[in-house]
This record gives C-alpha cells, sequence and structure tokens, in this order.
C-alpha cells in the first residue's frame, strides 16, 4: 500500500542570519577563495555585514559540520581540506530522505526537542535531504522488534534514520542492521551507534551539590516509567553523587501523568522524614511539582527546593524564578546531524562519534537562590 506523504510532512527549513551567513562562506570555501585559514572574524564580519555574535553562531555550524577548525594562524580558523567534498558524495546515495523514529507524535515533543529536530532539518536540506517524522507508538513496547523494524525501515527513497527516545532493543537491532542511524539522546552500554546528547548526567551530579551546600540532606529525583538510557544514567549520577555528599537520597519514578506525580509526591510526603528538595527530570513536571508541593503545606522554596535537570521557554517566566539547565538545543541538533552525514558519507572513517553539550546552571528561587528579576 502506497504512503500517504501527507500524513508525515517534511519539516520546513527556516534560514536565520546566521545560517545564511554560514551558507556565504561555504560557497567561498567551495570556489576556494582563501587559502589555508581564514580571514580575521573582524574582516569576516565587514565582508559579510553580520554582528560577532551572528558569525560566531555561524562559525559554531562549520565547525560542527567539519569545514572549518577552531584556530590556525594567528587566531584565525583553519580550512579542512576537501571541504565541498561531502555534498558531492552524498548524490550517490539511493534516496534523499531521513526519518526520526519516536514513541511520541510530533506535536506533543517539547519544544527544546523541537528545536533539534528543526536545526537537523536545516543542515540536513543544505546536504540536499529531506527530513521527515515517524510516529510509531507500539514498537516501544516490543521485547523483540525485529519484524517491526524490518518493515519499517524497507520504505522507499529512505537513506537514514534518527533515534528519538529509544529503547534498547531498538538500539540494539540498528547497531546490528548497518542502516545509517543516529541517536538522539544516550546509548545503552555497548551499543555502537553515533549519538548526541545533553550531558545530564553532569547537571544531576550538580543539582545535588547545589542543594547539599544550601543545607538540603534529604533529596528525591522525580523521572518517569519509561526511562531512555540517558535518563538511567542521569539517575545513577544523581545516587553517586548523593553517596558522595553524605545525603540521603532516592529515585521516585512516576507514569508520565499529572496525577501519576501527585500521587507520588503525596507518598514521599508522607515519609518520615519527607525530602526537602526535589530535582524534576523533564522541564514540564516542574511546575506541577512546584504547585502541588506548595498546596500541600510545601511552599517553594520556603519549605522545599526544587531544581529542573533540563529548561523550557516558559520556566523562564515563572514567579517563584526556577533552577533549572540551560543547553544549547540548535546546537546539539546540528551535532547530530553532521554524525548522521558522516554515517551516509561512503568515504568517511567507521568510527562512531558522539556529540555531548554541556548545561548551564541557571539559579534560581526555587533551589534558595536570589531572584533573577
Amino acid at each position: 500500500m502506497k504512503k500517504d506523504k501527507a500524513a508525515s510532512p517534511a519539516l520546513p527549513i527556516r534560514l536565520t542570519l546566521a545560517d545564511q551567513a554560514a551558507e556565504c562562506i561555504r560557497q567561498g570555501l567551495r570556489r576556494h577563495r582563501w587559502d589555508g585559514v581564514m580571514p580575521a572574524e573582524g574582516e569576516l564580519c565587514r565582508e559579510l555585514g553580520v554582528s560577532r555574535g551572528t558569525l560566531r553562531s555561524a562559525l559554531a555550524v562549520l565547525f560542527a559540520e567539519e569545514l572549518l577548525r577552531p584556530g590556525g594562524r594567528g587566531g584565525r580558523h583553519a580550512i579542512v581540506a576537501n571541504s565541498g567534498a561531502r555534498k558531492r558524495k552524498l548524490h550517490a546515495l539511493s534516496g534523499n530522505l531521513v526519518r526520526v523514529l519516536s514513541p511520541q507524535p510530533r506535536f506533543i515533543v517539547a519544544g527544546q526537542t523541537q528545536v533539534i529536530f528543526q536545526a537537523v532539518s536545516e543542515t540536513l536540506g543544505r546536504a540536499g535531504l529531506h527530513f521527515e517524522f515517524e510516529h510509531h507508538p507500539g514498537l516501544w513496547d516490543l521485547h523483540h522488534p525485529a519484524s517491526a523494524l524490518r518493515k519499517i525501515t524497507s520504505q522507499p527513497n529512505t537513506v537514514g534514520w534518527v533515534l528519538y527516545r529509544s529503547t534498547q532493543a531498538v538500539q540494539e537491532w540498528f547497531a546490528a542492521s548497518g542502516i545509517p542511524a543516529a541517536v538522539l539522546g544516550g546509548i545503552y552500554p555497548d551499543i555502537a551507534l553515533p549519538h548526541a546528547e545533553f550531558d545530564l548526567v553532569a547537571a544531576s551530579r550538580h543539582a545535588v551539590g547545589v542543594l547539599a551546600g544550601r543545607g538540603h540532606r534529604r533529596m528525591a529525583f522525580l523521572t518517569v516509567e519509561k526511562a531512555t538510557a540517558g535518563d538511567q544514567a542521569s539517575a545513577r549520577g544523581f545516587m553517586e553523587a548523593a553517596a558522595v555528599a553524605g545525603v540521603d537520597a532516592q529515585i521516585a519514578v512516576f507514569d508520565d501523568t499529572v496525577l501519576g506525580l501527585c500521587r507520588l509526591l503525596d507518598g514521599l510526603l508522607l515519609s518520615s522524614p519527607p525530602p526537602t528538595a526535589y530535582v524534576v527530570a523533564f522541564p514540564n513536571h516542574t511546575q506541577a511539582t512546584i504547585g502541588h508541593l506548595t498546596r500541600r503545606g510545601f511552599p517553594v522554596p520556603k519549605a522545599v527546593a526544587v531544581i529542573s535537570r533540563m529548561d523550557a521557554v516558559l520556566l523562564g517566566e515563572c514567579i517563584p524564578t526556577v533552577a533549572r539547565y540551560q543547553m544549547s538545543a540548535e546546537l546539539l541538533g546540528r551535532g547530530l546531524a553532521r554524525m548522521l552525514l558522516k554515517a551516509l558519507n561512503p568515504a568517511s572513517k567507521a568510527t562512531i562519534g558522539k556529540c555531548v553539550i554541556m548545561p548551564e546552571y541557571v539559579d534560581g528561587e526555587t533551589a534558595g537562590g536570589r531572584a533573577s528579576y
């Protein structure tokens, strides 16, 4: 049966000023306009008519695509030899579609992940590839998904896959199949797949240090039942950091619903003594956690502290201000696309790449910090 293309439209490509500047530099590289190294950044800014901040955003893309290397003679950036070869070699592929395989429909995917997918789409688009979204919720409940995956990956014109919130069984199958794929998020032990992830383990460890430093001796890490490899590693990092800090900590799991979260919190509040600090794994649960604790007589931050392991747009507009970890979704998306392009390039070296983006802690009142306004 022929697939209805209207059911999974290609994601749109929107170019920012930084993207346009990056494309101007790419064209110059393809025409061998510069020899060996790029002009100084100030000169490039004048030539392109952009600010230094915009130029550096463009350069970050070109570094991720391995067209330029930071530094070089006199602080200028070095040009990578044969920088225009990748796109020409991709033309030999038997299709032009890269699909993301997800357990969730795209419309409920978190805003930060949408930014990642947009960056992937833009980067692939410049290489002549299109990016489509595949929603297969039942696949994530299969312990042996081989038959389903063979059918899914047999779609025509498809050259590679992005695995989002993938299970261990799904990752193992792709690793053994030889089908080009890259994982958005962490990978399970002994699985050889390129992947791009935020360093959520570092964020979880740091959160323990922040809370312990502010006098909290009993903490809980709130996460969901269907945790990914990265989520599981993050929870382990939280517990390891708590052991080093000498505080009492626990992993508290719920079913990814608001009702389930509230029931979990009620159970934690009945313990003796209850936790005085909470690290929330997902930003969409952070405000519900703060609200439920407050209505149960544990106001944040007067009685308890809350830190969100990740950021979301609305968290920056909350009162009290939310302590959280900011990460560059756009940079992660470009890194993910770069690794996928390398996997699709028949001339690339057979190495398993990874892109890890470090978080930046944003203090807030919910952790007992100062107001940011």
